[in-house]
């Protein structure tokens, strides 16, 4: 049986993060179906032309689900429905343009929301992270050969561990806060796990 030596090594780097997502929740009480789904729609359409009037791609507005609820009266009070709808939308960062759809969206309505920024295209920063994680893996191999006074021979396994891949940063808040927008760097990591002969 042929001795080995197996080490694990790490790789990352940072990346600017070139897209934004903006998920937001809807959500309209009231004493019928048909008007906690009426309000909505028409809290909706008013989204819609916010968006327009900002100059976004409304066809990027997704829905990505619908629901309805009973909520069930308490202390004598009427059964009511709830309607909510959740969106995202995607584009490229613009941030003058964000800030001006928030300063509309704030005049019509009130609603949940969070802003987060990803990378589209990870493979170059993927790749770049798998050969900072092949390079940790070689040099630690290498002191801890000389340190225990043997010789590395051939690679026997490689084994890649994907890690993350640009998570988007988050930036939740509420409709009246401030504070800056601007999007933080995203770290894109990998690990990898080799073995070598030891001679």
């Amino acid at each position: 049986m042929t001795n080995t030596i197996k080490v694990e090594g790490f790789g990352s780097v940072s990346a600017a993060p070139d897209m934004m997502r903006f998920s937001y929740e809807l959500i309209q009480d009231a004493d019928s179906y048909a008007e906690s789904h009426s309000a909505l729609t028409e809290q909706y359409n008013a989204i819609v032309e916010s968006f327009k009037k900002v100059l976004f791609n409304v066809a990027k507005v997704k829905t990505s689900s619908i629901n309805v609820s009973i909520i069930h009266p308490y202390d004598k009070q009427p059964k009511q429905f709830r309607s909510s709808q959740n969106l995202t939308f995607e584009d490229k960062i613009d941030l003058d343009r964000m800030k001006d759809l928030l300063d509309a969206l704030r005049s019509t309505t009130d609603f949940n929301f969070s802003l987060s920024y990803f990378i589209k295209d990870t493979t170059k920063y993927d790749n770049d992270a798998i050969t900072l994680a092949v390079t940790d893996a070689t040099d630690k191999a290498k002191v801890i050969a000389s340190a225990s006074g043997i010789k590395l021979g051939n690679i026997k396994t490689i084994e890649f561990v994907s890690q993350s891949m640009g998570r988007p940063y988050m930036k939740a808040m509420a409709m009246d806060m401030g504070g800056s927008m601007s999007a933080s760097e995203l770290t894109v990591s990998q690990n990898v796990l080799i073995s070598w002969e030891i001679k």
